[in-house]
């Protein structure tokens, strides 16, 4: 018999209406544990491309608003109003639509958000707005900060000259235009800030804080990339013993695993490749990689090499009931797989594939069991609505995230499961088999 193992709940949070269709975890006063920052607003569907879409208008929210929150559920700030709390509404945000960062070098903490048509500068602790920019476009909903730049994108359609995932800004403390408008290759949806190369990995390339390309993924021919079906969804990272930094592309139709130079490992092809994590998820090798076919799967596993171990179904849980709502619908997460360690008596941390795309999340371990479970609290029963038709079921707020951060700064990382109504915090503090 497969051994299962079940962790607890160690803590459950709402702030009621101010709570968002997606959150970002950062520490804003230094104290060693993130605050919590809800986003309410419509995402990538604020596009006119996306707004007037029979599946987005019905349920389109009526503002954008943004709240920075402690863990005891009290209110730091809150700028614009939030969005009534019967009612759901359409968002797509990715992660990528709020970034926090010290941007102009004063040791207080800034928080950008990309709205569109505009992008604003808020203070950490405060919510005063310090810097606001106008977009040349209604589509500028990804952003993120490295020193003293804020660079922002658009993720869906491009208008004009711009094609799928185009262009890209960059912005100096006080978000004046420093460089851009410009097109990387593959961009997609996902911007990462590697803080010690100095660079953003934005899609398949490395760009320094002055614009210039630092490197490319040597397997991806620029000149033949189609950004709409060859753009990354998103990035896993993972540290090797010896230091050396891995990046794994779920790049729409393709698996990459990719050194920090640019040098391909190895690519695969892949029905939807939409979700990746790397981890120690067997003990047999250091490390393998996992990616997430959307919308509906397998799950597959590579070693370091690329040769699959195996492939395995990922089904949709829903262990206190599955909402009527959402049947016959598609669900569509930017954040489907992360890797999750949990520390073993006496030898090293197992990692878990955790799945979140529709349903409760759940962990698989490395030989491709679904070996790892959260207990479901009362509250995660989800709210029956009316639903516009077509509309996917994550974006009106049916599903779950999961987050793998240090809640509590014990310097351990915490299972931070959420929707648009309560927080939950798993501790891996059991002993593994």
């Amino acid at each position: 018999m497969i051994a299962v193992i079940c962790l607890k709940l160690a803590l459950e949070l709402s702030i009621g209406a101010y709570n968002g269709a997606e959150l970002f975890f950062a520490d804003l006063d230094r104290d060693g544990r993130p605050e919590i920052i809800a986003y309410q607003g419509p995402g990538v569907f604020g596009a006119r491309l996306y707004s007037g879409l029979p599946q987005v208008k019905p349920a389109f929210p009526k503002s954008t608003c943004l709240t920075a929150f402690r863990q005891d559920g009290a209110r730091l700030w809150t700028w614009g109003l939030p969005n009534p709390a019967d009612r759901p509404y359409t968002s797509h945000a990715y992660e990528s639509c709020v970034a926090v960062g010290d941007v102009d070098n004063d040791g207080n903490m800034e928080v950008a958000l990309a709205d569109g048509r505009k992008v604003y500068l808020f203070d950490g602790l405060t919510g005063r707005v310090r810097a606001e920019a106008e977009m040349p476009e209604d589509n500028f909903y990804i952003v993120q900060m490295l020193g003293d730049r804020v660079v922002v994108k658009n993720g869906e359609g491009g208008y004009g000259q711009w094609r799928y995932g185009e262009p890209l800004i960059a912005l100096d403390a006080n978000l004046k235009p420093v460089w851009g408008p410009v097109a990387i290759p593959g961009a997609g949806h996902h911007i990462l800030a590697l803080k010690e190369d100095d660079v953003f990995l934005i899609g398949y390339c490395a760009v320094k804080r002055s614009g210039e390309i630092a490197w490319t993924v040597d397997s991806i021919d620029r000149a033949k990339l189609d950004p709409a079906a060859e753009h990354v969804d998103y990035t896993a990272t993972f540290q090797q013993a010896s230091g050396k930094l891995l990046f794994a592309f779920a790049g729409s139709n393709r698996a990459y695993l990719v050194e920090r130079s640019g040098r391909t490992l190895f690519v695969r092809p892949g029905s939807h490749p939409q979700g990746c994590a790397l981890g120690r998820f067997r003990d047999d090798s250091e490390f393998q990689a996992a990616y997430y076919n959307a919308p509906n799967g397998p799950i597959v596993l590579y070693d370091k090499d690329g040769n699959e171990l195996w492939q395995r179904p990922s089904p949709r849980r829903w262990p206190l009931g599955f909402p009527k709502a959402c049947e016959g619908r598609v669900f569509h997460r930017n954040r489907p797989l992360v890797s999750f360690s949990v520390p073993r008596a006496g030898k090293p941390a197992k990692d878990y594939i955790i799945y979140t795309d529709g349903g409760w999340p759940w962990g698989m371990d490395g030989d491709g069991n679904i070996t790892l479970e959260f207990a479901p609290p009362p509250n995660s029963r989800q709210p029956e609505y009316e639903l516009p038709a077509r509309a996917r079921a994550d974006d009106l707020g049916y599903g779950f995230a999961t987050k793998i951060l240090d809640w509590d700064g014990d310097g351990i990382n915490d299972a931070v499961i959420y929707d648009r109504r309560y927080l939950w915090v798993y501790r891996p503090t059991e002993s593994m088999p």
